[in-house]
Parts: C-alpha cells; structure tokens; sequence
C-alpha cells in the first residue's frame, strides 16, 4: 500500500527535485510556500474579522436611527394634523358669524323727515302775462324753425328781436348757345341782302391811315353772332391781316344795323355767322 505523502512536506519537494537543480527558482517557490499560505490566511481571517465588526456597527445604527427618526416623524404629522384642526374651527366660527342687525326706521320718523315743499302764490296778471310772452316765444321758433325767420338768440324783449328774411335766389338759367348757320332752316341776313350789306360796308369803313401808308391791303375775316332780334354780337377776329385792318373791321361790323335773325322750325335762333371783310387801296 502506498504511503501518504503530504504535498506541502519536504519530502515531498525532494522527491519531485530529486536529480534537479535546487538552486532553480521553482525549488524556492516550493520550498517558502507553507510560509506563504500560513500569512494568506492569517490575512484572511483578519480580513473577515474586520468585515464582520463593521457589519456588526452598521446593522446596530440601522436600527437604531429609524426609530428616532419614525418618532420624529410622527410626532410633526401630529402636531400639523392639530393645527390644521384648529385652522377649520376658526374658518367655520367666521362663516357662521351672525349678520349686524339693520336698523328700522319707523313709518313715524320716515314721514317726519320727508321735506315740505312752500306753495308759490303768483298773481292772475303776471299769469296771464306769462303765458302771453310764452306763447309769442313759440310762434316765433316754430318761423324759425320753417326757415322763414331767423331771430337772434340771448334776448326776451320782442322788441330787441333781430329778424332776418331769408333771400332765395333764382335759379340760374343757361344761355341758350348760338347755332352753327349750316344746321338752321332759314339763315340770318342784312336788312335787303348780300349786295346791300357789301354797300353799307364801303360807305361806312374808314380806311387805316397807318395801313394806307404801307400800302397795305387785304381781307379780314370775321365772326359774330344774329341775336333772335337779329342785333350783332359776340364779334371777333378769325383771321387778321394788319392790326389797324382788324381794329377797324371789328368796329364796322358792330355798328352794322340790326339784321334778319335765323330761324329753326319757324322760331327765332342764334346763329354764328362768318363774314370776309375786304380793304382795298385805290
């Protein structure tokens, strides 16, 4: 049977070195070991020691600290919950506080306190007066009012009454336009014709001396307008040769007689006429 050997003993190592180098590292580690493994577990057991000593500390403060902290706790929660007790008692005691009872005045003090109004005596003739201004006052706004009159305001003497008629001005009416002599039935014409105006018209121009000594000579057209009881009007200058010619063609044409007016579906009209006024030196 075989011997046991215990693996940590020197013979042990001897055997397994046995014909080896010991001087080998491997024979030193062997050889310290049980040294070794002795301090590893006296380590541990002071390791373990230590742990359980602290564990021991902390469970024991654990415990104790919710206690006090439980009765502390409770002891706040009981005094909010009798504050908050007290705080509805003194919220119910202002809801139910009694109204002040309103003070009644007797039906006696009342009529004694109502004011007794001073009656106003006014004579029959100063009555009768007043109603007669009154009266005339009236009258006198509702003119105004109708647009008739305007009184002036601030006085009740009818006396000192400013009125003012209103003035209504006539409504304008349009002057009726001359018409054109190529729209109307009957043209306008000099008191016996043509040939009696072109005479008239040499008996009666006077030539411009300041046109005469410029030898100036020619034709002047102008227009006017017949009335219906055939007076020239509106005359004027529709193509100029000299201004003395001009001037005095414009003054022989208005101081021509009063011709035959125009006539439209038998009733007197305004028409524009266009005569050529000719200056001629001999």
């Amino acid at each position: 049977m075989a011997k046991d050997v215990d693996l940590t003993s020197r013979e042990w190592r001897d055997i397994v070195f046995e014909g080896k180098n010991k001087d080998f590292g491997a024979y030193k580690l062997r050889e310290s070991s049980p040294a070794r493994h002795t301090k590893a577990i006296v380590w541990v057991v002071i390791s373990v020691a230590i742990i359980l000593v602290l564990l021991i500390l902390s469970v024991s403060g654990v415990f104790s600290k919710p206690e006090e902290e439980q009765i502390t706790t409770a002891t706040v929660q009981e005094i909010a919950a009798v504050e908050a007790e007290e705080e509805e008692i003194e919220e119910e005691e202002e809801q139910f506080q009694m109204p002040e009872p309103e003070e009644v005045v007797a039906p006696e003090e009342v009529a004694n306190q109502q004011r007794v109004t001073d009656l106003l005596i006014v004579e029959d003739d100063k009555l009768e007066e007043d109603k007669q201004v009154k009266n005339q006052e009236d009258v006198l706004e509702n003119e105004a009012q109708a647009g008739a009159l305007d009184i002036t305001e601030g006085t009740n003497d009818l006396n000192k009454m400013t009125i003012k008629e209103e003035v209504i001005a006539a409504p304008k009416v349009e002057e009726e336009q001359p018409m054109n002599i190529a729209m109307v039935e009957q043209k306008p014409e000099f008191n016996g014709g043509e040939a009696a105006m072109y005479k008239w018209l040499s008996e009666n121009i006077v030539y411009p001396s300041a046109a005469s000594e410029q030898g100036v000579q020619g034709r002047v057209v102008v227009e006017f307008v017949v009335g219906k009881d055939g007076s020239i009007t509106n005359v004027r200058v529709l193509r100029p040769r000299h201004p003395a010619l001009d001037k005095e063609a414009v003054r022989v044409v208005k101081a021509m007689p009063k011709w035959i007016p125009g006539r439209n579906n038998g009733q007197p009209v305004k028409v524009t006429y266009t005569l050529p006024v000719t200056f001629k030196l001999q």
